[in-house]
């Protein structure tokens, strides 16, 4: 009972050997992107007869400038512990992974399964992480000249007080004095200045709405478009719904005109009502998965898929 098959032993060494290949894989792709990096930027490849590093990758390597570019962007811009990951998640992976900052990667990295994740899902992960950024962005542009505007605006608001203090100064200086017109001239300046003043923050106030119009008018678009989306959702499912209640309807009207064929009808009859029904459903299902290639669920809708192709296939063994 304790003696270890010659089965096992097989499959622990061939584990051993699956493992030890796929760190040194990982390693090799490490070493090759950092090879590429060196010898572009020493410009070693002179030394072999090539003026341009492109002429050098077609002839010498075979790869495209495409997919070396691509090469020398994963070791400068991921971590080394990243793409020598144990987890084998595919040069097209990484390269998406390149399009990130680094607080994006590490948010994307935590919450996905690299490894399970399709190069299509990832993408559209990315691409979320991307507007989700970009929105960021328009924030913080907006914000900032808002900030530009209040601190031209507070610089404005000092010069005119200062020169109001100014003027009140002389004012009272030349209350001293027996000039009516000097006084009521300067007086005059210093309601001109208060009404610029109340001008610039009229100004500012307007701005300010006019902000808050655009931030108050892009949520509710977002809203309309989240509100609009599930609708669109929900229309779909109900389609659904109502062509598989057609498609279970016409299955068991298939089935119950079984009981009605006679005894000398060919078996073969009975096996094409059958199989008509199931191509039709397959395709059906199938067509259903295809359009929803973009969905969330895409990956589960394709497992239970082939889950079902291999149930057929399991109850069709001898």
């Amino acid at each position: 009972m304790n003696e270890l098959s010659a089965e096992y032993i097989k499959a622990a060494e061939l584990d051993r050997r699956i493992k030890t290949s796929a760190q040194l894989a990982q390693q090799s792709l490490y070493d090759m992107c950092m090879g590429f990096k060196e010898m572009r930027d020493s410009r070693l490849y002179k030394e072999l007869g090539y003026s341009e590093f492109n002429d050098y990758c077609k002839s010498e390597t075979g790869f495209s400038d495409r997919q070396v570019y691509n090469y020398i962007s994963i070791v400068e811009k991921l971590p080394k512990e990243l793409v020598n990951s144990s987890s084998l998640i595919g040069v097209k992976k990484l390269t998406l992974l390149t399009k990130l900052s680094e607080d994006e990667r590490s948010e994307l990295t935590e919450n996905t399964d690299l490894e399970n994740t399709s190069v299509r899902e990832l993408e559209e992960k990315v691409k979320q992480l991307k507007i989700k950024a970009d929105k960021a962005d328009m924030l913080s542009h907006r914000l900032e000249d808002m900030n530009n505007i209040c601190d031209t605006i507070s610089k404005q608001r000092d010069k005119a007080d200062r020169r109001i203090r100014q003027l009140e100064a002389e004012i009272k200086e030349l209350e001293s004095r027996p000039i009516e017109v000097a006084v009521e001239t300067d007086s005059k300046e210093v309601a001109n200045l208060k009404d610029a003043m109340r001008r610039v923050d009229l100004d500012w106030s307007e701005k300010y709405s006019k902000l808050e119009e655009d931030s108050l008018k892009d949520r509710r678009e977002l809203l309309q478009k989240a509100e609009q989306a599930e609708k669109d959702k929900q229309d779909k499912l109900s389609q659904l719904r109502e062509e598989l209640d057609r498609t279970k309807a016409e299955y068991e009207k298939k089935l119950s005109g079984k009981t009605e064929i006679t005894s000398t009808q060919d078996d073969k009859a009975i096996f094409k009502a059958y199989l008509s029904t199931a191509v039709d459903s397959v395709t059906r299902l199938v067509d259903f998965v295809n359009e929803h290639n973009d969905s969330d669920n895409y990956g589960l809708f394709t497992q239970k898929a082939r889950q079902l192709a291999d149930i057929i296939n399991s109850k069709l063994e001898v």
